[in-house]
């Protein structure tokens, strides 16, 4: 069915049977959806559904009494709580699908009113959890997730959801492990049932060398919200990097069945089945399982590592070459990826400087490198050897004892199994 155009303010003002000054007084201070031709000064038209779509938004109120000042300032703030409300809720089934939902209505409740603190708070959580899904890039988004932060009161710094999310700054983008522990312990004293907290204590619990406790708090995590099935993924992750790869996949067999199916489950899934004797006999399932998020670059690295493991070096080397000129074109890059086809094609110091860049972007892989026997091959390379110990500089239990996988004779082979 043809939308309805309405050509110009009086076609509007009479569809809304209302003056045409109040008409523009909404569109200007409420957001009635009007467009313009050749720019703002052309003439102006507006479709029928999306101005009804729009007075659902507003109160009977709004909609049947002219609004003063002080009125259309009351009306602001109650839109703005209400797309707050409205991202909150999609936040409690975060994933990577709805994260752009979920930014869009923080922003516009921050457009609706500038002190609506918890919008902010809520717009930096997003930032920092779509980088960590790969769907942001790290060196731009956790600055803004920090300016975003600023923006709190002094008198609501304390707020436990503004402490959760600068507790995970403090983790991802600061690496400070004594500053973010402090910060979701903090939390989680307040608020035990936060499962954004307590995803934040599990992971570093993997930067602290636990994995039995990281296992159980992204397991907590997960039961206080199980619609969150990124929280499912890391349980999956968490027993991958433990070496439990049939659990990791029992695991992702689990989520998967629960509708969870976001790339950070697709690469724990590919990495578990590199770690299940030959490549070669597992090939069809790692094509379709990178095959899934074709935009993904870690997928796309670990695409390459499969070709290059499975006597397919030239079509390693041509998703290499695809993943750089990628990086250049978009100005950003996945350095784990990046780093995963490289290891496979033996260029053992190349793969470590991407490494480095993975970590200084802050990128979820980043934290579990130490246990993660992707990279066994490199536990020989120096660079490596450097960034590791700049992992643990500054956490509190030291650096954390390698597993006996990740020993600096294992073979590439003895890893990752016959080809």
């Amino acid at each position: 069915m043809p939308k309805e155009r309405l050509d110009s303010w009086k076609n509007i003002a009479e569809y809304l049977e209302r003056s045409l000054r109040t008409v523009q007084r909404w569109h200007a201070y409420h957001g009635l959806p009007v467009r313009h031709f050749g720019g703002s000064k052309g003439s102006v038209f507006a479709y029928t559904d999306e101005i009804d779509r729009w007075l659902i938004t507003l109160s009977e109120e709004a909609r049947t009494t002219p609004l003063g000042e002080d009125g259309a300032l009351e009306l602001r703030k109650r839109r703005s709580l209400e797309f707050a409300a409205s991202a909150g809720q999609m936040w409690e089934a975060r994933s990577e699908r709805n994260l752009q939902t979920i930014s869009g209505l923080y922003r516009k409740a921050i457009d609706e009113d500038i002190g609506n603190f918890a919008a902010f708070i809520g717009l930096a959580n997003t930032m920092i959890f779509g980088t960590l899904q790969g769907v942001l890039e790290g060196s731009v988004a956790y600055p803004r997730a920090q300016e975003a932060l600023k923006r709190v009161p002094p008198s609501e710094v304390a707020n436990p959801d503004a402490r959760c999310a600068a507790a995970w700054l403090s983790m991802v983008y600061e690496r400070n492990w004594r500053q973010a522990r402090a910060g979701f312990e903090e939390v989680l004293d307040k608020q035990p049932w936060s499962s954004f907290a307590l995803s934040g204590r599990s992971l570093l619990h993997v930067v602290e060398g636990n994995l039995e406790e990281a296992s159980a708090c992204a397991w907590e995590a997960w039961k206080r919200n199980p619609m969150a099935c990124s929280l499912g993924a890391l349980m999956c992750w968490i027993a991958y990097l433990a070496g439990d790869v049939e659990q990791a996949l029992d695991l992702v067999g689990q989520v998967r069945g629960i509708g969870g199916c976001g790339s950070i489950i697709a690469a724990t899934e590919a990495c578990a089945l590199m770690q299940q004797g030959s490549i070669v006999a597992r090939f069809r399932r790692l094509e379709a399982i990178c095959g899934e998020f074709p935009e993904d670059q870690t997928l796309q690295g670990l695409l390459g590592f499969a070709y290059a493991k499975a006597g397919k070096p030239g079509k390693a080397e041509e998703i290499l070459r695809d993943m750089e000129r990628m990086s250049e074109l978009k100005k950003r890059s996945n350095g784990y990826g990046l780093a995963l086809v490289l290891l496979a094609l033996d260029r053992k110091q190349d793969a470590a400087k991407w490494l480095e860049v993975a970590y200084e972007e802050g990128a979820l892989w980043s934290l579990g490198f130490c246990f993660d026997p992707m990279l066994a091959p490199l536990r020989d390379e120096p660079r490596f050897e450097m960034i590791l110990r700049k992992t643990a500089a500054t956490a509190e239990d030291g650096f954390p004892s390698l597993p006996p996988r990740l020993s600096p004779d294992a073979s590439v082979d003895s890893v990752f199994g016959t080809v």
